[in-house]
């Protein structure tokens, strides 16, 4: 193995084997030797034997054993310096395998250095020869002479230069040529009415230039005489008969349309140069007797033609043109789409009733294609814009009287009745109106987990739009009146939470002035966005803004219904807010909007009593804590307790509330579990028993309705799990539109299962607005709550009974059908009706018996 080893190492090799032969050749001799040697023998107990031969002997062996030890202990010796000598050499070796490895690494990176120095300086060359190339064009430019060009422009370019110049020379050439007409049939277009169902109104100035006046040849020129605008007595029956028809306006022809012609009178036409003309002009045909150019110069200057359709000028500040704007511009949009379908048979049509229009002619000529198209567009646009602008002013000045100056103008052409515009100048436009009120932002829709994944959190943004989808496809939306919403102050955010809680979770996201130790809050979900718990996501862009609108949204709406501007709202908002407590977000909410518009309520407007329903399947906890001790505010909650385990755990029946605001905190806790749900029979009793009654003693002055709707039907047992129906809800919504004159304000706060949620937002806007309600089915007004309810009720009952006097009257009717209540609710009326009337007879008849007391003497 030594020998395998060290033949690697060049001249060391020969010198080792050699060392290493010897070491063996001196240990079999030794072998041989001492296999030679008698065998010692113990000596035996003889006497000793002086003789002198015997003491040599004895002295030769021992002398050969001392030599074999000397020998030993050469070749021990020998062996270290042959290992000392082999690691000195292995040492030495790699060292010098290192020194090569190096030095090749370092040649290596002085090529890649050299190589990039390289790069870096072909680089810099070719950046100075483009640099010079640049200056020698620039240089090429300054010295050149005028006639050449200065720049090469693009193919793109150079045809829009083109098409510019090609415009401007047709507008000078239709400027210096005024009623021209091309003597080509092929240049000529039929001429619609602009006040048929399918045409836009003519809002925008005609791009026809009118020339100043001058001398022009008779033949050239077609003065005005009389127009299809005013027709004639013989011709007033066949417009009538034209009027009905179906006509396409001018301005939305179909670019690949045939240009179709009408019959006209002969015209003596002059001049072959005008066959050339690509203008579009405008000419109307005239009577034999054309005038003069000496009575065109008599003629005074008159105010210049800014249209020529037939739709009405306007008249007493544009009023009637307003007007009819607004009637034709809903139908205008309906009926586009069609309109392009039809214009050809409608085209095939016009070619075959204007034969017999014989006494007057328009023809209309466009340039080009793309210029009509263009044109179109921009009409469009600025019909649109000139609408809005005008919309207010039409409105106050909707009323005012029409007065004619001097001569009748043109106020109708051959295609508009005389009726119309009158008819429509009396219509009143829309103005906001006493209804319900809805606030939506889809701002409030960026707040979600930065995982993108909505199907692992319930609370997500498909939640308000799905709502707010199902009130616009149902027509609830536009019966009520939107308002904008608006973000919270930070002001109002502390009217319910701590400083320090507004500052983390309502300012800009950056949070510089805050303490770092409050990101310790924020936890890692498990989806792997931030949140402040294992539900309640956060996002660090967009949450603050929207928690913040959601706020000021339900703000807004609820003092315009506290001011009389409406009648009720529904805010459709998110994330919701009754679990936000103080300083702790908690259950998908951060700031709790029911609580801070009560307040807001109380500071600003100073509102007495105010009423907070719950109806969320989860107690909420934020809205209690807000309110536990103020008497101006009875909050009362139905939700979902079994004893304090169901989130949040808390809401028990014997939370009354403290100091002043005892009995005015209270909670319908349902337990049990889900066996059964509770439903619609339990609901209705409780607020028969409970809800109104309290309420009604109560008397708010607003009502407040945190509208969860995690209670109906669909929701999974974590989530809820009771059976809650959303035609119920409705009718609940509709026994609080009893208190307060009707002022109630809903704000969206759970519900998770898009369809029950929108079910049940469309029946509680749809009582809002005061529409008749589907009825509750027999089987729920003949059903008798479940006893879990029972029992729950009936210890509200038994709790609040000292504080509420009607609490006594309705607790022995916690058992019973909606209808056996109102059964006995009438028989208890009609006792009481018929004990009174009896009272009453037999006092009349006891003052009937009495004999009258005698007047004593004067």
């Amino acid at each position: 193995m030594s020998v395998l080893y060290l033949s690697c190492f060049g001249p060391v090799r020969v010198r080792v084997s050699a060392l290493v032969s010897s070491v063996c050749f001196c240990l079999v001799s030794a072998v041989e030797l001492s296999s030679a040697l008698p065998v010692r023998v113990p000596p035996a107990a003889i006497p000793m034997d002086l003789r002198v031969e015997q003491m040599q002997t004895l002295d030769s062996s021992r002398r050969e054993q001392q030599e074999m030890l000397a020998l030993k202990h050469k070749q021990q010796l020998q062996r270290q310096i042959l290992i000392a000598e082999f690691q000195r050499k292995h040492e030495q070796l790699s060292r010098q395998h290192e020194a090569q490895l190096q030095e090749h690494m370092k040649q290596e990176l002085l090529a890649l250095k050299h190589q990039q120095e390289l790069l870096e300086h072909q680089r810099k060359m070719e950046q100075e020869l483009e640099k010079q190339q640049r200056e020698q064009k620039l240089q090429l430019l300054k010295n050149k002479e005028r006639g050449q060009e200065s720049a090469v422009a693009s193919t793109e370019v150079k045809m829009r230069l083109q098409e510019f110049v090609l415009n401007k020379k047709k507008a000078l050439a239709q400027r210096s040529l005024n009623h021209c007409i091309s003597n080509n049939p092929r240049y000529w277009k039929t001429q619609h009415s602009s006040l048929d169902q399918s045409s836009p109104p003519q809002t925008a100035v005609s791009t026809y230039n009118p020339p100043a006046m001058g001398v022009y040849d008779s033949k050239d020129d077609f003065p005005l005489r009389k127009t299809a605008s005013e027709p004639n007595l013989k011709l007033r029956s066949r417009l009538k008969q034209k009027v009905s028809e179906r006509r396409s306006s001018p301005l939305l022809r179909r670019k690949d349309s045939p240009i179709s012609t009408l019959k006209k009178r002969s015209l003596d036409m002059a001049g072959d140069a005008q066959d050339a003309l690509t203008c579009a002009c405008v000419t109307v045909s005239t009577q034999t007797n054309s005038l003069g150019a000496g009575s065109l110069q008599q003629l005074r200057q008159h105010r210049t033609l800014g249209r020529t359709q037939s739709a009405p000028l306007p008249q007493s500040g544009q009023v009637l043109q307003q007007l009819v704007v607004q009637q034709q511009h809903q139908q205008f949009l309906e009926k586009h789409k069609q309109h392009f379908q039809q214009l050809h048979i409608n085209k095939v049509r016009h070619q075959s009733s204007h034969p017999t229009m014989t006494d007057e002619t328009v023809v209309i000529t466009s340039c080009s294609r793309e210029r009509l198209s263009e044109q179109q567009a921009l009409l469009l646009e600025q019909q649109r814009i000139h609408q809005l602008r005008n919309y207010q002013a039409s409105m106050e000045e909707a009323g005012a009287s029409v007065s004619f100056p001097g001569h009748r103008p043109l106020s109708r052409a051959q295609s508009s009745p005389v009726s119309a515009s009158f008819i429509s100048s009396q219509e009143q436009p829309s103005k906001p109106y006493f209804t319900t009120g809805l606030v939506y932002d889809s701002l409030m829709q960026k707040h979600q987990c930065m995982c993108g994944n909505t199907n692992t959190h319930p609370e997500h943004a498909g939640r308000i739009q799905s709502i707010w989808s199902r009130l616009q496809e149902t027509g609830l939306r536009s019966q009520c009146e939107c308002i904008r919403g608006r973000k919270a102050t930070l002001e109002e955010l502390q009217t319910v939470h701590s400083e320090a809680h507004v500052m983390l979770y309502g300012t800009n996201p950056l949070r510089q002035k805050l303490d770092s130790s409050v990101i310790s809050m924020f936890v890692r979900l498990p989806c792997g966005g931030i949140g402040v718990d294992s539900d309640t996501v956060w996002n660090e862009v967009h949450s603050s803004s929207a928690v913040r609108l959601a706020v000021g949204s339900v703000v807004e709406l609820v003092f315009k219904v506290a001011s009389g501007e409406l009648k009720n709202g529904f805010a459709v908002v998110r994330p919701p807010g009754h679990h936000a407590e103080e300083s702790t977000p908690m259950g998908f909410c951060y700031f709790n909007s029911v609580a801070i518009a009560a307040k807001l309520l109380q500071q600003r407007l100073n509102v007495g009593k105010i009423l907070i329903v719950d109806w969320d399947v989860h107690h909420g906890n934020g809205t209690q804590q807000a309110f536990y001790d103020d008497p101006r505010v009875l909050y009362v909650s139905l939700h979902r307790y079994d004893d304090g385990n169901f989130f949040p755990g808390s809401g028990a029946p014997e939370e009354l509330g403290s100091g002043p605001g005892v009995g005015f905190n209270v909670n319908v806790a349902f337990t049990g579990g889900l066996d059964p749900p509770m439903g619609d029979a339990e609901y209705l009793t409780a607020f028969r028993t409970v809800v109104m009654p309290i309420a009604s003693e109560f008397a708010p002055d607003l009502v407040l309705v945190s509208a969860g709707f995690d209670a109906v039907e669909g929701h999974p047992p974590p989530l809820g799990g009771y059976k809650l129906t959303s035609r119920c809800l409705g009718h609940l919504t509709k026994q609080l539109m009893g208190l307060a004159g009707g002022r109630v304000v809903l704000a969206l706060e759970g519900g998770h299962d898009l369809r029950a949620i929108c079910d049940a937002s469309e029946a509680c806007v749809s009582a809002l607005l005061g529409i008749e309600l589907e009825p509750l089915s027999a089987d729920v007004l003949k059903q008798r709550p479940n006893e879990n309810a029972v029992s729950s009720i009936e210890k509200v009952l038994e709790n609040h009974s000292q504080y509420w006097r009607c609490v006594q009257r309705v607790a022995s009717s916690a058992g019973l059908s909606l209808l056996e209540a109102q059964r006995g609710d009438s028989e208890e009326n009609e006792t009481v009706t018929a004990m009174a009337s009896l009272s009453v007879a037999a006092l009349e008849k006891r003052m009937e018996d009495e004999p009258m007391e005698e007047e004593p003497p004067m």
